[in-house]
């Protein structure tokens, strides 16, 4: 009996309300607190929406008290114009850790975040909600202090009259607020509102529900992508920039008691239990898990606005995350990111995605999920594949083939930037210019086009070799008789005729004609837009001019009678830059025609405002738009290492059929031989005994020869590089003449090749500061030869 009697004692461990105050100290930013109390109106309109019930004009609004308010009187409150809810039903929300809802559908399960939201934000919250039919607001006052003070978990129950009969919904009032709150949103207002734009984008995209932040409606912020009919062509097969996912991830078991999934041990224990007639739990239901969404290529790079948004019923928990970017080998636990490998840390990424996951629970902070749940493996295997997503990794690890899942396909086809409609990539000083524009809401900006045309105006640049040579002017009359050239001259397309014998008449009184200047509406007529050198043009806080720029075609611009190289032609807010590329200042000088749109605006600024400079004027906007021609040797090597990267590791593709005369002029030269057995130990270790082997797998090792071994290479085997296998530059193809001839000429097409690849190979040795006119040189080298890569 004595045993009897202590198995069924207990003792009271009901925890002190202090606990609820404790709750505070869990790390929540301001707008993470607000985003919370926002996800359980959000869940009330999906609701209502499920049950076919409408809601006029649904919306949130999020306000807090003025600076003029006294500090012991400011609030903050979340309020909607919902259905509200019954009062026992609050009751039940405002308990910690209780929730009603649906883990799995909804995006705010009251209980903990709700909590946790109100306690951070300040000691003492009302919680009222209002039905349609009811006649007042009704709801619970939860002061930390006199729950601690009463050792009680039992909160007031307060009402309010309503306003209008009609007016219902839920809203949160938060007082007594905590030391250095107000001071955070009211300082970082614009910053919570960015990062609720950004969580929210998906719902506020559907326009169905408004979100009201200090008065001021929240506005989606899309992703700035390429559309999905634009594609490059990677090994002859079309890679679209956007890469659209729809996968049945299969089904599985979801325990709501315990806000999570079962191990795949737990569900097949559940399925053996089944089938020998035990009972379903009632908390256990079976859930589809079917991911959806897009991954794209986004218009400009960033080294850190990129990545994937994971986003979980309508709400983005994570936002441009990088995780999906990194390999893990699974023999030794090392974790390396697969990009951007190539100017990582100077231009960055543009790979960027939007996943609907709704199906995983995020953590309570909703700023994760779970990533060792067998559900998070499963996303991440259908969006990156298998393996190594890099060619040469994979060759490494023994991989077949190339990853072909959709992030596979995206990073290994539009891993190089170099601007044109190759890569699909725009010069990103200016794409960042355009950027701004969309996201300020531009219509002109909106769709791709004039991003597009600007790749094509770089592919113009790239491949226009004749730019430089100035067409020979031949005049009006042209004629090999010089003295028709000299002053006083009479022009005509007849013979010239015998001085005349008789008496001269008296001159006529001759009128100066006056200087010719070119008319902007003809020379609009002959010319081409620029979009790459139009658009606004500013600096420091300075107003900016809108400039429409004009590539004269068939035609020359006159001022005054001269022909000059630009000009431009202002009529009040509207400016007009025409520029002429034949002309010598263009053709013969290494300026720009950007440059001189500078030059041009400087003096227009400096006229326009009092107190500057032409001088300032130029620096300012030089500092502000000419970033693309800004001589930097950090980027100049990570572009050079992005050159050589794409040639090695087409090496295997390209020379793996003469795998055996490859591997003699390897082995001609021993302290390249031994640097390629060293890093073949380093980071392939099974294709090292390939190599020496010879056997099948052995192509694979020609991934990881070095940089003077991929020149040697180039020119022992110019037929596997040239004729557009590697370099658009003729060589095989060469028919013309003698075979005397054609040699001489193959010999100075590879050495154009070889020339550029040995400044390659200088600049990435590093060493010594080079100099500015050096580093120019490269800039162009790597320009050039970027030009010929296929």
């Amino acid at each position: 009996m004595k045993s009897e009697s202590l198995i069924t004692q207990v003792v009271d461990i009901t925890p002190t309300p202090k606990i609820l105050r404790t709750l505070g100290d869990i790390p929540f930013a301001a707008w993470q607190c607000l985003a919370e109390l926002t996800d359980n109106s959000l869940d009330a309109f999906s609701e209502a929406e499920n049950k076919g019930k409408v809601i006029n004009g649904p919306r949130v609004d999020i306000h807090w008290s003025s600076d003029s308010v006294a500090a012991y009187d400011r609030e903050i409150v979340v309020q909607d114009n919902g259905l509200g809810m019954e009062l026992e039903v609050l009751q039940k929300a405002a308990k910690a850790g209780y929730s009603s809802n649906d883990p799995i559908h909804n995006l705010g399960l009251f209980g903990m975040g709700f909590n946790i939201a109100t306690a951070r934000l300040g000691d003492e919250t009302l919680f009222l909600s209002a039905t349609p039919d009811g006649t007042e607001w009704v709801g619970i006052k939860i002061s930390f202090e006199q729950l601690i003070k009463e050792q009680t978990f039992s909160a007031p129950v307060v009402r309010e009259p309503k306003k209008t009969p009609d007016e219902s919904g839920t809203k949160i009032i938060v007082k007594s607020l905590k030391d250095g709150v107000f001071a955070e949103i009211r300082k970082k207002e614009s910053a919570i509102r960015r990062q609720l734009e950004t969580i929210y984008t998906p719902i506020l995209s559907r326009k169905k529900v408004s979100i009201f932040v200090q008065g001021k409606q929240l506005s989606p912020r899309p992703h700035c992508v390429w559309s999905d009919s634009r594609f490059v062509v990677r090994k002859g097969v079309r890679v679209e920039a956007i890469q659209r996912i729809n996968r049945d991830l299969g089904e599985t078991y979801f325990d709501s008691l315990k806000n999570r999934y079962l191990t795949e041990d737990e569900a097949a224990d559940l399925d053996v239990s089944i089938s020998k007639g035990g009972v379903f739990p009632t908390h256990i239901v079976k859930r589809a898990r079917r991911l959806k969404g897009w991954i794209g290529i986004q218009r400009y790079a960033d080294p850190s606005d990129f990545g994937v948004d994971f986003v979980r019923n309508g709400r983005k928990i994570l936002v441009s995350d990088k995780s999906l970017f990194g390999y893990e080998n699974p023999d030794t636990g090392t974790d390396t990111s697969e990009y951007p490998v190539e100017l990582g840390s100077t231009v960055g990424g543009r790979i960027v995605g939007e996943l609907h996951v709704d199906y995983l629970i995020p953590t309570y902070q909703k700023n994760g999920f779970d990533i060792t749940d067998r559900a998070w493996r499963l996303t991440r295997e259908a969006v990156r594949g298998a393996g190594p997503i890099l060619p040469k990794k994979r060759q490494a690890l023994g991989y077949d083939g190339d990853n072909e899942s959709p992030l596979g396909r995206l990073v290994n086809a539009y891993r190089r930037t170099d601007p044109g409609t190759k890569n699909l990539a725009v010069p990103n000083s200016l794409a960042r210019e355009f950027a701004k524009r969309f996201f300020s809401g531009d219509l002109e900006y909106e769709t791709d086009d004039k991003w597009y045309k600007v790749a094509q105006e770089s592919d113009r640049e790239r491949g226009d070799g004749g730019k430089g040579l100035t067409p020979v002017n031949s005049g009006e009359t042209p004629s090999d008789d010089i003295s028709s050239y000299l002053p006083g001259a009479q022009s005509g397309t007849g013979s010239h005729a015998a001085p005349s014998v008789s008496t001269p008449a008296l001159p006529a009184p001759t009128v100066a004609p006056v200087p010719a200047t070119s008319d902007r509406d003809l020379l609009i007529q002959h010319s081409d837009k620029e979009e790459s050198l139009s658009g606004k043009y500013s600096y420091d806080t300075t107003p900016g001019m809108e400039i429409t720029a004009w590539r004269v075609r068939d035609s020359q611009i006159k001022i005054q009678g001269s022909r000059v190289p630009c000009h431009l032609y202002q009529d009040g807010i509207e400016v007009d830059f025409f520029f002429d590329p034949t002309h010598p200042i263009l053709s013969e000088y290494p300026l720009s025609p950007k440059q001189l749109l500078l030059q041009g605006l400087a003096e227009k600024f400096a006229l326009r405002d009092p107190g500057v400079s032409i001088q300032a004027a130029f620096i300012g906007l030089v500092d502000n738009h000419l970033l693309e021609e800004r001589i930097n040797p950090q980027a100049l090597q990570e572009r050079a290492h992005s050159i050589v990267l794409s040639i090695r590791e087409k090496l295997p593709s390209l020379l793996g059929h003469r795998f055996a005369k490859v591997k003699e002029v390897i082995q001609s030269v021993e302290a390249e031989e031994e640097e390629l057995a060293k890093r073949l130990l380093d980071e392939a270790p099974n294709l090292l005994g390939a190599y020496q082997d010879s056997s099948e797998e052995s192509i694979q090792s020609l991934a990881f020869v070095c940089d003077t071994t991929i020149k040697r290479l180039i020119a022992e085997f110019p037929e596997e590089f040239m004729d557009n296998k590697l370099f658009a530059q003729p060589f095989a193809d060469l028919k013309i003449g003698n075979e005397a001839m054609r040699e001489r000429l193959r010999k100075n097409s590879l050495e154009r090749v070889l020339s550029y690849f040995s400044d390659v190979i200088l600049l990435l040795q590093g060493g010594r500061t080079q100099s500015k006119q050096e580093l120019l040189r490269h800039a162009n080298t790597l320009s050039l030869l970027e030009g010929l890569l296929e």
